[in-house]
C-alpha cells in the first residue's frame, strides 16, 4: 500500500517479489496503487532481459536525447556528443552495459589524457559518469559506475587571461558599428557569449530601463532569466543600435538569425587594436574586477554576475587579484 513520504511530499509505493524490494515515488497515489498493481515477477524479469541486451551504443543515444533537452547546445555538441564520440574510438558500440570494465573506461581517458591533456580526460570522464549515472536512474542499468572507480588526472590549471581596461577600451575603439554595440553590452551586463547571442529585443526595456538576461547555468539545466539594470550609455547605444534591427534577435545576421560564436570578431579587433587576444568570457571577469576596485560588495557583484553560490563570485575576484588588493589593505598600516 503506498504511502505519502513526508520529506519529498508523494506517494511511495513498494513492491516485494521473492526477497526483493523496489520503490518508487509518484505525486499521485492512484499512480503509485497502479504501479504496485503491475510489479510481477514477469515483469521483472522481462526487464533484466532488456537490461542484458542493452549495448552502449543504445544507451548513449537515450542519454543524448536526453542531455540534448537538458542541456545547451553548446554542452550538447561540445562535451556530450564529442565524448561519446571518442569513447567509441577506442571501445566497441556493440558492447552490452553490463560488459563494460573500468579497465574500457580507463583506456579510452589515458589516450584523451595522452592526445591532448588530464583536464581535458577529466572532463570527458565527468560527462560519460553522468551518462552512466543516468543509466543507473531510467535504464536500470548496473549501480557500479565503471567511470567512478577511475582516478582523475593530474591537471594543469592554466590562468585565465583578462584583459587591462585600457586594451579593452582599444579594441572597443577599432570596433565599428553593431560590434560596438557588443563589446559595450558584454562589458555592462557581464553575459556569458551564449546569453549575449540569444538576446532578443522583447528582452529589452528601454522604458524601464533594463535587460533579460537568459541562461541554463542553472541545476538541471532549467532555462532561467534575471532582470539586470541598463545603463544609460548601453540604453542609449541599444536604441540607435534598434533602428536597424534586423529581426527578433539583438544581434543576428542580416537574414536574422542569431549569432552562434562569433569566435573570429576578437581576435581579429585585436590584432587590429594591437593588444593581446582576449575572449568573451574574459570580459565578464573584467566587469567583475572593475566592480570590486570600484568598492562594491560582493552581494552586488554576485547579482550581476547572477551566481547562485557567492563562493563562485569570490573565486572570480580572487583569481582577479582583489585578494592581494586586500591584503595590501590590511598590512599598509
Amino acid at each position: 500500500m503506498p504511502y505519502l513520504d513526508k520529506t519529498s511530499g508523494k506517494y511511495r509505493a513498494t513492491k516485494m517479489i521473492d526477497g526483493l524490494r523496489r520503490t518508487k515515488t509518484f505525486k499521485i497515489k492512484a499512480e503509485a496503487r497502479k504501479w504496485e498493481a503491475h510489479q510481477t515477477e514477469e515483469t521483472w524479469i522481462a526487464e533484466q532481459q532488456v537490461l542484458a541486451l542493452l549495448s552502449i551504443l543504445e544507451w548513449s543515444v537515450k542519454y543524448l536525447e536526453y542531455s540534448k533537452v537538458r542541456h545547451t547546445a553548446k554542452t550538447f555538441k561540445s562535451e556530450k556528443v564529442v565524448a561519446f564520440n571518442r569513447f567509441f574510438a577506442v571501445v566497441d558500440k556493440d558492447t552490452l552495459v553490463e560488459d563494460l570494465t573500468a579497465a574500457d573506461c580507463l583506456r579510452m581517458l589515458e589516450m584523451r589524457a595522452k592526445e591532448k591533456s588530464g583536464n581535458a580526460a577529466n572532463k570527458d570522464k565527468k560527462n560519460l559518469k553522468a551518462a552512466w549515472n543516468y543509466g543507473i536512474k531510467y535504464l536500470g542499468m548496473p549501480k557500479d559506475n565503471p567511470f567512478v572507480s577511475v582516478d582523475s588526472f593530474p591537471a594543469v590549471q592554466r590562468p585565465r587571461y583578462m584583459p587591462p581596461q585600457e586594451d579593452f577600451w582599444k579594441v572597443y575603439d577599432v570596433a565599428e558599428g553593431e560590434d560596438k554595440v557588443l563589446l559595450l553590452a558584454f562589458l555592462h551586463t557581464a553575459a556569458r557569449r551564449n546569453e549575449m547571442f540569444s538576446l532578443k529585443w522583447d528582452d529589452i526595456d528601454l522604458v524601464n530601463g533594463k535587460v533579460r538576461l537568459w541562461t541554463r547555468k542553472r541545476k538541471g539545466g532549467s532555462y532561467e532569466y534575471d532582470w539586470l539594470p541598463l545603463t544609460d550609455r548601453l540604453a542609449d547605444a541599444l536604441a540607435d543600435h534598434a533602428k536597424s534591427k534586423r529581426g527578433e534577435f539583438v544581434f543576428c545576421n542580416e537574414d536574422g538569425v542569431p549569432y552562434a560564436e562569433r569566435q573570429r570578431l576578437i581576435p581579429r579587433l585585436c590584432k587590429k587594436a594591437g593588444v593581446r587576444r582576449f575572449t568573451y568570457h574574459a570580459i565578464r571577469h573584467l566587469t567583475a574586477s572593475i566592480l570590486a576596485q570600484e568598492g562594491l560588495d560582493i552581494v552586488t557583484i554576485q547579482k550581476m554576475l547572477r551566481h547562485k553560490n557567492p563562493l563562485t563570485t569570490t573565486l572570480y575576484l580572487h583569481q582577479q587579484g582583489i585578494m592581494k588588493n586586500e591584503l595590501e589593505k590590511a598590512f599598509s598600516r
